[in-house]
């Protein structure tokens, strides 16, 4: 009786402590991005945990932009997935997550990624147009251009210094679960690691060379060339497809206290594909003990196949339709100087929802 005690006793405080770690509980972060930080604001409340503390008191400028990180995560979320069974619903539960979340599974992956990539992206932008006195322009790029005539120059996007920021604050909480000895944590620890850095890669990967023209009426002899951020939509399509054809791994243990992670089906994937080390679980259907909010009542698209479909949607269950009348503007004008001016104007709309 003794010894199940104290194996209950420990596997609650393994519970407790992972919760506790879980990477992502700052996307709970609600403060406008307006505000100025104190140190004050770097607490629980927000979701911080571990290292992210003292991260947060030492760059209190930047957190600003972590605020911002947080948003530009959320809206992405759901505008990628807005036609799936899962469509980033959960992530508004932070810091305290459903069971969807709290494991390795491809949502979890994709959210951890996306976080990590707007905090690169949100950081990077904020150097570039001089908000940010730790910073400035990015270095002057080592690939050579295309031609000749062309220089670098101007302002490139500060993506070394976005990289670095994100990746010592999203990662604090992963490297700190790393140093425990129990072989779940470390996995997830692994997998979250990679995809944070899959996240890093992917704003990385999808920066532009922008380049303008010099010379006598713009007889463009010279070009001056630098590197910007694409928008963050791009940087979020490109982590889409990533999820749709998501790698899963299975943990591995070699030597003492060596951890690993390895493909299951022997499929090699790069430090751009996201991992998953758990099967996600039917979205079809509410079970809070799943972590599942299911798709009964969600908008279908009757007249498609595929995504939103309601055939996908529903999950087999029907739908039904009905009509609903909205409020819109209409008939808006230019007025001088200077703003738009609109009726309000009531229309019906038919409906399909899933039962």
């Amino acid at each position: 009786m003794e010894i199940l005690f104290r194996t209950t006793t420990i596997l609650l405080i393994l519970c407790v402590f992972a919760q506790k770690l879980h990477g992502i509980r700052w996307l709970a972060i609600k403060l406008s991005s307006e505000e100025y930080w104190n140190r004050t604001d770097c607490s629980k409340v927000h979701g911080f945990a571990g290292e992210q503390y003292k991260i947060c008191r030492r760059s209190l400028s930047v957190m600003k932009y972590v605020s911002e990180a947080v948003e530009m995560s959320k809206t992405e979320c759901k505008s990628q997935l807005k036609n799936r069974r899962w469509n980033c619903s959960t992530i508004a539960k932070a810091p305290s997550f459903y069971n969807d979340l709290k494991r390795g599974t491809k949502e979890s992956a994709f959210t951890y990624s996306l976080a990590s990539a707007a905090v690169a992206y949100s950081v990077t932008q904020a150097c570039s147009i001089g908000r940010l006195e730790v910073c400035g322009c990015g270095r002057t790029p080592k690939m050579k251009l295309e031609n000749k005539n062309w220089l670098w120059g101007g302002c490139s996007d500060n993506i070394a210094y976005g990289v670095r920021f994100s990746k010592k604050f999203t990662d604090a909480v992963e490297k700190k679960r790393m140093k425990g000895q129990e072989p779940t944590a470390t996995s997830r620890a692994l997998m979250n690691l990679h995809n944070n850095e899959a996240g890093r890669s992917a704003v990385r990967d999808k920066m532009a060379v922008v380049c303008r023209c010099h010379g006598v009426s713009g007889s463009c002899q010279t070009k001056t060339c630098f590197r910007r951020l694409s928008d963050f939509k791009d940087v979020a399509t490109l982590l889409k497809k990533k999820y749709d054809t998501i790698i899963n791994v299975v943990s591995q243990t070699k030597g003492r206290n060596k951890h690993m992670l390895r493909p299951r089906r022997g499929k090699r994937y790069t430090p751009r594909d996201l991992i998953a080390l758990d099967p996600s679980p039917n979205y079809c259907r509410k079970s809070e003990s799943r972590g599942t909010l299911g798709t009964s009542g969600r908008e279908c698209n009757p007249e498609t196949t595929g995504k939103g479909s309601c055939a996908y949607m529903c999950c087999g269950r029907g739908h039904h339709t009905f009509k609903r009348e909205i409020e819109e503007r209409c008939e808006c004008r230019y007025i001088w100087c200077c703003y738009v001016k609109c009726k309000k104007c009531k229309k019906t709309i038919t409906v399909s929802t899933c039962n």
